[in-house]
């Protein structure tokens, strides 16, 4: 009976372990913008004058802007590596700067292998060519309310004077 219970105990343990390793391998839902990166070229690529940006929803998938164009792709994260599809996007015309980056930052995602999410900075690895993308979550600025034209009653609303 003892042995029994202990191996009861045992499984326990481990179900609960994977189950918390399970939740820990979630994508954070949210949307972010891209802060930092590293890509074998070593050219800084001006990201403070590009719009990059990668939102993450609860089924599966990617989307943002990548600079110039805008992209999506679906991820799965098994054991603990992320894997996403190649991702689709529009094809607009760019610069030539902005175009090499966003091949680059295409390939780190559809090569990406691991994730992390740290401070609330998410990283997105390619491990294999030591490249990364680091993104900050992006903070929703409250809408203007200020210059809304007020509401003007109709004629037949208006209090009239008797005379």
């Amino acid at each position: 009976m003892k042995k029994a219970l202990y191996t009861i105990a045992i499984l326990g343990f481990f179900l609960t372990a994977s189950a918390a390793q399970a939740y820990s391998q979630q994508m954070p839902v949210a949307k972010f913008k891209l802060s930092g990166y590293w890509f074998r070229d070593k050219l800084a690529y001006p990201i403070d004058k590009m719009e990059v940006t990668l939102n993450v929803s609860a089924d599966g998938r990617i989307g943002g802007k990548g600079g110039c164009n805008v992209y999506g792709a679906d991820f799965s994260i098994t054991d603990g590596k992320v894997k996403f599809s190649a991702p689709i996007s529009t094809m607009m015309f760019c610069d030539e700067l902005t175009n090499g980056f966003e091949r680059k930052f295409f390939d780190v995602i559809q090569n990406a292998d691991t994730f992390s999410l740290k401070d609330k900075k998410l990283t997105i690895t390619n491990s294999k060519r030591h490249t990364y993308l680091v993104f900050e979550p992006v903070v929703e600025e409250a809408k203007e309310t200020c210059c809304a034209k007020p509401e003007v009653s109709a004629p037949s609303d208006r209090p009239t004077k008797n005379r």
